[in-house]
């Protein structure tokens, strides 16, 4: 992305119901001074099978670059993602931010990065991992800075859906299956 320029990318998958299918996205970006970078990766819809989606995406001064995950696997989906945001120019902000849901026997594992490499930067990592059933999820964020100028922080919370939220939909009518299933969908809405 050009100096001051600003991108948008955004990547939609869908793969029926039977699952087998690899997606292995992978992209190095670089976002240069004043430049701004959004990028929404989303597969709710489907079976997919192995993800291994692997973002990283280097920012110059006064650069900007949000990176968005959007993943429900079930099944016996496999799913991994890694965004890593390098903050290396003053002033420069990022966010890694995933939202995953697995159930049935699915697995998930998300890395989410953010490096404060330079004076004034702000960064944050942001996950959220929905699990039902026998899946398995595990967060790992990564802050790491190397000025003491610099701010990244993070935020993971990994387990079941929130149980006001759920008996709130069944009063209204909804069974826990179906409950569970509109907070899901709402969260990957988001």
């Amino acid at each position: 992305v050009g100096k001051g320029a600003s991108m948008r990318y955004g990547e939609t998958h869908y793969h029926g119901q039977a699952g087998g299918t690899e997606v292995l996205p992978t992209a190095e970006m670089l976002v240069e001074e004043g430049g701004r970078l959004t990028t929404t990766f989303s597969l709710t819809k489907g079976r997919v099978g192995r993800l291994e989606f692997d973002y990283l995406v280097d920012v110059a001064a006064r650069g900007v670059a949000e990176l968005i995950a959007k993943v429900y696997g079930y099944g016996t989906d496999v799913i991994t993602v890694k965004e890593t945001v390098r903050l290396n120019g003053e002033y420069a902000r990022g966010l890694a931010k995933s939202r995953i849901a697995v159930r049935d026997e699915a697995t998930s594992e998300v890395i989410g990065t953010t490096e404060g490499n330079a004076p004034y930067v702000r960064g944050h990592v942001d996950c959220v991992e929905i699990v039902r059933d026998k899946a398995v999820a595990k967060a790992i964020p990564v802050v790491r800075v190397r000025d003491d100028r610099a701010r990244v922080t993070h935020e993971a919370a990994i387990g079941s859906v929130a149980k006001k939220e759920l008996e709130t939909l069944m009063a209204r009518g909804l069974d826990e299956d179906t409950a569970v299933d509109v907070i899901i969908r709402g969260m990957l809405a988001q």
